[in-house]
């Protein structure tokens, strides 16, 4: 889900638009829902599904006037009557509260009693406990049930079921945590009309429509708040230069979201939808608010990221700079993972059983598909580590070329001639890859092989006019340059050039090489300097017509060499310095410090 989206908060915003949109339009739509017509229960409560039906029943039944309304609810309170003789029950206003305050539980969590589920056998024993006991919702209320009292003499049961006293003593707890901050008040002061329009009634279509706009307004407010106190925070003495504002812009905005769908989620039930509608929407929050919980924590991962990043810096050591990445992707990994294992909880899924099952099939799908789980170890390596990229050049013992893709399986790579190569992750994990993409410098190694003829003051001539031809050159790093005198070849008398020219694309490095070779050699004829070449050559130095052949090194002939030697010099120092003037990119304005050494 995170990589459908450019970022988390265009997710956020796009998911709280989803929310407004599905308050207004679509819940009024999915609220027709036509009323089941049910049995009138018998009213003996001889089993489970008389008592339970009974209370329900009762609560939900239209009453025409007063006197019935008190009627049907002191039916519906003899499921939690405290004292009873056999067919003789008393009902107090105690058991009337219970009894609306269970069914205003049923309602907010979106629970609804089906009578056609519940046992109907008066011997009725749960089969987990060997007790006359029933559980309606054991995921959702695992503390309401109801059971088959005990009579005074403890030898035997009574005739009837009613809720527990456990059931009794936490309904008030529950009930609360259903209806937080005081919502249950709402309860009494909304009106309870009986005209409906689509399967709710006017005043719910109008508590709709005030939710979605205190909604908005909540979330305005909180996040202009929040986003006020981080930035605070930000640009405290603790904090200053520390804080990405970008994330703590983020964090506001997920944080406010949040706090509208705690509102919703507060809300929701007290607008008595349908039941099953309530199941639902409440689900749905559920879901939601475990993806925004999931969004903040990743905000505040990585504002603890962008806030060490800047210690880290300081720091004097390597060590800190690998650890860290470590840790932050563990943290996001941890996050992700906590939180779908929340959101399946939410479906039911019993997480426990799930783990096991997958660390029991995960050994047996390795067993069987050894090559296959190397292969998908091998990419969650390569997105981990990120050893290259999309687009990066890459050169193995293998193959070399450019990196069109990066599966699950296999990376496809394009080659120089064009063709395609698939290389397996598992194997490529393994292989020592030069990665091009992340060069900081293109290096120039050659060897210049002069003539053994050559006198050694006019090669130190050369050699100073090398070092300057560096110098002026506005394209290559001074201080990784090495020039000098290197070997005394069987045809000459080498001398290394290397120089590291301040370029990563391969083409301008391409010019840059054919720039410098031919300065090299117009130097060489200025200064009369002969380049050799692989040969075996016999002198007869007596013999007349080999006369000349060899140059007449005096010491008026040095003079003038060096003479040319500076004015090519000055003529290339003025070349190199008009075309730095017209590049648009003045090369001593980009930052090369991080190649400097």
């Amino acid at each position: 889900m995170l990589f459908l989206f450019h970022d988390s908060q265009s997710f956020l915003d796009m998911s709280l638009r989803s929310i407004w949109l599905l308050i207004l339009l679509v819940l009024p739509i999915f609220a027709i829902a036509q009323d089941e017509e049910h049995n009138k229960p018998v009213g003996d409560l001889s089993s489970p599904r008389e008592a339970a039906y009974q209370h329900t029943y009762y609560q939900q039944k239209k009453a025409q006037s007063e006197k019935e309304r008190d009627n049907n609810l002191v039916e519906s309170a003899k499921a939690f009557v405290k004292k009873s003789e056999r067919r003789k029950i008393k009902i107090g206003s105690e058991s009337v509260e219970w009894a609306i305050k269970l069914q205003q539980i049923y309602d907010g969590k979106g629970l609804e009693i089906r009578e056609g589920l519940i046992p109907d056998n008066p011997q009725y024993i749960d089969s987990t406990s060997g007790n006359p006991v029933y559980v309606p919702f054991p995921k959702e209320l695992p503390g309401v049930y109801l059971v088959r009292p005990k009579l005074k003499n403890n030898k035997s049961r009574a005739d009837y079921w009613k809720y527990s006293t456990e059931t009794i003593s936490k309904i008030s707890e529950i009930h609360q945590s259903v209806y937080p901050l005081g919502s249950h008040y709402l309860l009494d002061l909304l009106p309870k009309g009986e005209r409906k329009f689509l399967g709710l009634e006017a005043w719910q279509y109008l508590a709709i429509v005030i939710l979605a706009l205190l909604g908005f307004i909540v979330h305005l407010l909180f996040w202009r708040l929040v986003n006020f106190v981080l930035e605070i925070i930000a640009n405290s003495r603790l904090g200053r230069n520390h804080f990405d504002s970008d994330i703590v812009s983020k964090l506001s905005r997920s944080s406010s979201i949040l706090i509208v769908a705690y509102l919703f989620f507060v809300l929701l039930p007290v607008l008595r939808l349908p039941p099953w509608l309530s199941y639902y929407l409440l689900g749905g929050l559920r879901i939601f608010n475990t993806i925004l919980i999931i969004f903040l924590l990743l905000n505040c991962v990585d504002l603890t990221r962008s806030y060490f990043e800047r210690i880290v810096e300081r720091t004097e050591t390597d060590s800190d700079d690998q650890l860290l990445p470590i840790v932050i992707r563990t943290l996001k990994t941890v996050v992700v993972i906590g939180g779908i294992l929340h959101a399946l909880s939410i479906f039911g899924v019993d997480v426990t059983a799930l783990i096991a099952g997958l660390s029991i099939g995960g050994l047996a799908i390795a067993l069987a598909a050894q090559e296959t789980v190397k292969n998908l170890i091998g990419s969650v390596m390569i997105f981990a580590d990120k050893p290259f990229k999309l687009g990066d050049y890459i050169k193995s013992s293998d193959f070399e070329g450019t990196v069109e893709d990066i599966g699950f399986r296999s990376t496809r790579i394009r080659t120089l001639d064009t063709s395609l190569i698939t290389v397996p992750n598992g194997s490529l994990v393994d292989m020592v890859v030069d990665n091009y993409g992340e060069l900081h410098a293109r290096r120039f190694n050659t060897t210049i092989g002069v003539t053994y003829y050559t006198p050694p003051h006019l090669i130190e001539q050369f050699l100073e006019g090398l070092r300057e031809l560096n110098q002026i050159h506005p394209r290559t790093n001074t201080n990784m340059s090495v020039i000098n005198l290197n070997n005394m070849g069987g045809s000459s008398l080498d001398i290394l050039f290397i120089v590291f020219f301040r370029t990563v694309d391969f083409i301008e490095y391409i010019n840059l090489r054919e720039e410098m070779i031919l300065a090299i050699l117009k130097l060489a004829e200025s200064m009369n300097i002969h380049i050799a070449f692989p040969s075996s050559s016999v002198y007869i130095e007596t013999m007349p017509e080999k006369k000349g052949s060899i140059p007449n090194y005096d010491q008026i002939a040095l003079n003038a060499s060096n003479q040319k030697m500076q004015a090519y010099l000055n003529t290339f120092r003025k070349q190199q310095a008009n075309k730095k003037k017209n590049s648009p990119l003045d090369p001593d304005q980009t930052n090369y410090s991080d190649m400097e050494g």
